[in-house]
């Protein structure tokens, strides 16, 4: 990993920003940075990634309950993550693209080779890189005013966590095309119809209560039906995932390793500011 990503990294793993407590056999991480919507600091990023793969090898955690506090579940990336590339050159940017790109591959990496369930509650906004990648858990329930939006490629990045793979499968080709490239939201009422999310609550605070009691229900059934069970539904895309995070992977290097990302995410801003 470059070493402007790891000064990054070790300025961001604020342990506030992600908790974590474990309740019965259930790791329950909390995205804590309610202030910024739960934006995706690199640093967040890095503790996601490692509270994840620790409750995979723990053998008394079962199952994993992501959840958020404030009104939003995530806005996605925290676009002060770029802040550095407008002082970089073009090899320091080459070697920062090549470290962020390795790091976003582990932490990926860590989410198609989960084997234990993974359940998400989802309120407000689910913006960005979060969206496509709860496509790979478990379970998403949703509340009412939840709402999806990825709004990527609308400031020049690519598609990613999984989404050339696992969004037309889900949506089809014409809706993933709305929701990818021309920024479309995606309702609650519409997650549930395409089977992205499971269930939909009034509350945040009904939503929490079933989710736990689902957890402790799934708590009590044999572990190793489970554990084979994903395995195997698993087994049935696991290479077609791999190979889907690996391009797009290669294209977002592609993108940050270019002159325009900046110039791309200020604009994006400057539509958006013109719209308020």
């Amino acid at each position: 990993m470059s070493q402007i990503i790891q000064e990054i990294i070790s300025k961001q793993k604020i342990k506030e920003h992600i908790l974590t407590e474990v309740v019965g056999h259930t790791l329950e991480i909390t995205f804590n940075r309610p202030e910024f919507h739960n934006a995706f600091t690199v640093g967040m990023y890095v503790m996601f990634q490692e509270y994840v793969l620790q409750a995979d090898k723990d053998p008394n955690i079962y199952l994993i309950l992501v959840k958020s506090n404030g009104k939003s579940f995530s806005s996605g990336n925290d676009l002060r993550n770029f802040d550095a590339w407008p002082g970089l050159n073009d090899e320091d940017r080459k070697q920062a693209s090549l470290g962020l790109t390795n790091m976003l591959r582990d932490f990926t990496s860590s989410f198609l080779n989960l084997t234990k369930p993974i359940i998400a509650c989802c309120q407000g906004g689910v913006i960005g890189f979060i969206f496509p990648l709860l496509s790979l858990f478990d379970q998403v329930y949703v509340t009412e005013d939840a709402y999806f939006f990825a709004p990527m490629l609308l400031f020049g990045q690519g598609v990613e966590m999984f989404s050339s793979y696992t969004f037309p499968r889900l949506f089809g080709q014409g809706k993933t095309f709305s929701l990818l490239f021309r920024g479309q939201k995606l309702s609650a009422k519409e997650a549930i119809h395409y089977g992205y999310a499971q269930e939909i609550f009034k509350t945040q605070d009904e939503m929490i209560k079933q989710a736990r009691q689902i957890c402790q229900q799934l708590e009590q059934q044999d572990q190793t039906a489970i554990f084979h069970g994903k395995k195997l539904i698993k087994r049935a895309v696991y290479d077609q995932l791999k190979t889907s995070n690996e391009q797009e992977l290669l294209n977002l290097h592609r993108i940050w390793s270019g002159d325009k990302l900046v110039e791309n995410v200020f604009n994006y801003m400057q539509r958006l500011k013109a719209k308020l």
